[in-house]
């Protein structure tokens, strides 16, 4: 408690005296996205608003199935948040809280920029929850910076066999140049977490002989390790001409338009996971193959993979601006699973995919993006996928009003670990049919009311999904799910009520189960002290209703079917105070305060309890020189 308060009014009194930069601030930030290397404008991290739900599980979606913990597996229980299923179904669990090429961010800055960020309990009370970030960048010409950020969470958490560790890093650089770009990442992420299988009785969290969570007895003391590290490589090179632009009457300068651009892409990744359990509980689980002393599970992942396109830029013809791209993608792919103890078998393959994509990306009345890529050589080969983004731009009276189409066909093969696995208390060996999804939706905003409006439907054949005894299965027919995702902010003066509501239907819910109803409301005050001080103090709820929420299963990581217990009906409830000084932001939260007063099943999942009532607090802190 004295390091953490010690910290937090060191940042205080430090961001107090520190004076702004002015002019001299300029931060641009992108990301690479598409199989082409397309550089996506992102904002800049500094929004000094609800800084309270900066951790990865309240970012992650509104309402998560999760093991209770900072860093600890997550489903989310909103089906349109989930992301794509991994050929490396062990990597999905901890989704949101890797950094994968995609969501490498890159910057070009005039002065070195840099962040320090702290997250975590404040009180003796809570066991140790730690999350520190570090960044740094800097531009050494105009053109080319380099950097590197530092994720490192620690949680012990308030269950027994609940802690989690976790690394994240990257070392970043960006070179852009008039005919020649290129991007690069060194990409780490370690990842560690016990695993308890849950509490053994879910009415020892009323007991007040167990009023402390750490006394609860829990059903298993196991250890999952996830490992995922890449290098990744974007560059290209255009051919063009340059053209003369006016700037006033007595003033011209040059510009570079491309026309037709070279891309290459090389990704490197290395993906493990491993599942430990001395002296296994061997009650827990329904088979156990090879050992009853020692369980010492491994999965592996190797992939190089290498794209070439060709793209005709949309800049140079002002009469049809649009960009067409051609590419080829191989992926060599190499497998480890183990078969026996201390036995190991490899699996290589070798998919090759052709794809195009049609986008235009300027203007601002229309915007789209239509990519169409089929796997021709290799297992996967009949694979396809359509998807398409269509958007416009317009106003009415007052208003601006967006209008956002999506959707997409895909026709994707099993990844291998569904289709053959073998570890100590799970062993399979299928035939899988080809999923088929079909899905499209829309979004209706108007941004001057705070309005926004996303219905999304999908039609799901070939499902595959984890049984109530945690084994894959393929459901032959078809599901629909759709989805209406609402968000309406009000203000009155100096009061805001952020409210999201979202209904879902599944025709299915025996084997894809999802709460009809998730709420997420958000009262509080903001104004500015002193004419240098942002403040914000509120409180805000999330509440879904009751559902046969999924189990999981720690030896393969996966989140399973079950029919035994229904989870929600029960509001988690926190208060904060927010600031926003200079260079500096920081809060103090109380995290779920309405168990001091409700007697409720606060559980994330079957025999998984969220956190009991702690304080939070929180810190980030921007250098700009």
């Amino acid at each position: 408690m004295k390091k953490t308060l010690l910290l937090f009014f060191s940042f205080l009194l430090v961001s107090i005296a520190a004076h702004a930069v002015g002019k001299n601030r300029y931060v641009k930030t992108w990301n690479i996205v598409s199989p082409i290397a397309v550089a996506d404008t992102i904002p800049v991290d500094t929004a000094h608003v609800n800084f309270q739900d900066a951790n990865p599980i309240d970012r992650f979606s509104i309402a998560n199935s999760y093991n209770g913990n900072m860093g600890s597996p997550i489903q989310s229980k909103l089906y349109f948040s989930r992301p794509a299923s991994s050929r490396f179904v062990f990597a999905d669990a901890y989704y949101p809280y890797v950094v994968r090429p995609e969501n490498v961010t890159y910057y070009n800055t005039k002065t070195p920029y840099s962040n320090l960020e702290y997250l975590g309990g404040m009180f003796a009370n809570f066991r140790d929850e730690d999350n520190v970030k570090l960044l740094f960048t800097a531009n050494a010409n105009k053109r080319l910076n380099f950097g590197g950020k530092l994720d490192f969470t620690r949680a012990i958490g308030e269950y027994e066999s609940q802690a989690t560790k976790r690394l994240s890093g990257n070392l970043f650089g960006s070179y852009d140049g008039d005919r020649y770009s290129a991007s690069g990442a060194i990409i780490i992420n370690s990842l560690n977490n016990y695993e308890n299988g849950g509490i053994t009785n879910p009415d020892d969290i009323h007991k007040p002989e167990l009023n402390d969570a750490k006394n609860i007895p829990v059903r298993i003391n196991g250890y999952s390790a996830y490992r995922y590290n890449a290098f990744v490589y974007n560059h290209n090179y255009s051919l063009g001409f340059t053209r003369d632009i006016e700037v006033s009457e007595d003033s011209v300068r040059t510009e570079f338009v491309p026309v037709t651009r070279f891309t290459h892409v090389l990704k490197l990744s290395d993906e493990r996971k491993r599942y430990l359990e001395q002296s296994p509980d061997t009650s827990f689980y329904l088979n156990t193959y090879y050992s009853s002393t020692l369980t010492q599970d491994t999965a592996a992942l190797q992939t190089i993979s290498n794209t070439f396109a060709v793209s005709i830029e949309e800049e140079f013809n002002k009469w049809m601006q649009f960009g067409l791209s051609a590419y080829i993608q191989n992926d060599m792919e190499r497998y480890t699973l183990t078969v026996d103890s201390g036995v190991v078998q490899h699996a290589n393959r070798n998919r090759t995919k052709i794809g195009g994509v049609l986008s235009k990306q300027r203007g601002a009345r229309f915007r789209y993006n239509i990519n169409a890529e089929f796997d021709i050589l290799g297992p996967q080969i009949g694979d396809f996928n359509i998807e398409g983004t269509l958007g416009g731009f317009f106003r009415l009276w007052n208003d601006s009003i967006a209008l956002i189409a999506k959707g997409f066909m895909r026709n994707e093969s099993p990844s291998f670990f569904l289709e053959q696995y073998s570890s100590n208390h799970f062993r399979w060996n299928n035939n899988f049919d080809h999923i088929y999804r079909t899905q499209v939706g829309g979004t209706f905003s108007i941004p001057t009311r705070a309005f926004n409006l996303n219905v999304s439907l999908e039609n799901l054949n070939g499902y595959i999904y984890f049984d109530k005894d945690a084994m894959p299965k393929q459901f032959g027919g078809h599901i629909q799910l759709l989805s209406a995702n609402l968000k309406q902010n009000f203000r009155l003066g100096k009061i805001h009520l952020e409210n999201n509501v979202v209904y879902q239907v599944s025709s299915n819910p025996d084997l894809l189960p999802l709460p009809a109803l998730t709420l997420y409301h958000n009262l509080y005050y903001l104004d500015q002290w002193f004419d240098v001080l942002n403040v914000q103090f509120g409180a805000d709820v999330r509440y879904h209703t009751a559902y046969y929420a999924p189990d999981y299963m720690p030896a393969t990581g996966q989140f399973t079917l079950q029919d035994k217990m229904k989870i929600g009906n029960y509001p988690v409830m926190n208060a904060y105070l927010n600031f926003h000084l200079k260079q500096v932001r920081f809060f103090l939260k109380y995290y779920h305060f309405n168990k001091l007063f409700m007697k409720g099943p606060y559980f994330s999942m079957p025999n998984y309890p969220i956190n009991p009532a702690v304080f939070r607090i929180g810190i980030s802190w921007n250098f700009y020189n």
